[in-house]
């Protein structure tokens, strides 16, 4: 038989075998099988290898840097996907024969919405990339429940808990409710909109002609005396206070619901 009769046997049996097979013959049906076989075809290849080490580094320390952000702001529990961007021409580059090296521009301070990273390879004729990540982190927030008119003052049934993608929100966010409650809406709230200290402002402890009292503190000594305050003031805002007793006026701190603190003492 020959190979014209044994491809067309083959065919419609599916099945041959031969005992005598002539020798030309099984070096092709060999050679065949080497090129075809699936696990061959699947190996990857040294450019393969090297970009999957570029994105197992850039992952690993991606994934330490917002760990460390996490803890450094105390977040509660929170999930992150690594979304990371590769030159193309890492397809080029040989497999590092040890792990590369990566380091992270602009040191310490982490942009959480971009994060580059350099990786480099030291072996001969090695390579250096740049690298892009962008996290997205879901973190449970502080939202509000409804739209919230400025002026409002915050209450416990004005926010909730939602997990919210932190990554784009540039304005920051709040994480603990008790952090906000008594501040003042600075701006409209959007309903389901997240909260963050930026938008909000302690309350006015001083209205403008209010009586004050003025705490004057010298050398250790203390001395109050009463005051009428010639501007609204929060804690912490500098405002000026007329001295009942003397008429005289001068610069004091807000400390209190109608208490400041003078920033000098008289006679200084």
């Amino acid at each position: 038989m020959n190979i014209k009769d044994f491809v067309k046997s083959s065919s419609a049996k599916r099945k041959y075998v031969f005992p005598f097979m002539p020798r030309n013959f099984r070096f092709i049906a060999a050679w065949g099988l080497f090129i075809l076989t699936p696990s061959l075809l699947a190996a990857p290849s040294s450019a393969d290898t090297a970009r999957k080490q570029i994105h197992a580094s850039v992952v690993a320390s991606a994934t330490a840097a917002v760990k460390q952000e996490g803890k450094s702001r105390n977040w509660p529990e929170y999930q992150v996907k690594m979304n990371v961007f590769i030159p193309a021409e890492a397809t080029q580059y040989a497999a590092c024969s040890h792990p590369p090296t990566i380091s992270m521009p602009g040191g310490d301070r982490i942009d959480l919405n971009r994060m580059r990273f350099d990786v480099r390879c030291d072996d001969s004729g090695g390579w250096n990339v740049a690298v892009t990540v962008k996290p997205d982190i879901y973190l449970p927030v502080v939202i509000a429940k409804t739209s919230l008119p400025r002026g409002h003052v915050i209450t416990p049934s004005d926010v909730k808990i939602k997990k919210h993608n932190i990554s784009n929100n540039r304005g920051g966010f709040v994480t603990n409710p008790d952090e906000i409650m008594g501040l003042t809406v600075k701006r409209n709230l959007r309903e389901l909109q997240p909260i963050s200290l930026t938008q909000l402002e302690g309350p006015v402890l001083v209205e403008r002609g209010q009586s004050v009292v003025m705490i004057a503190s010298h050398n250790g000594i203390e001395a109050r005396t009463m005051g009428v305050a010639m501007k609204k003031g929060r804690k912490g805002e500098v405002i000026k206070v007329k001295n009942s007793s003397s008429g005289r006026e001068v610069s004091a701190i807000v400390d209190g619901i109608g208490v400041v603190r003078m920033v000098f003492a008289p006679g200084d």
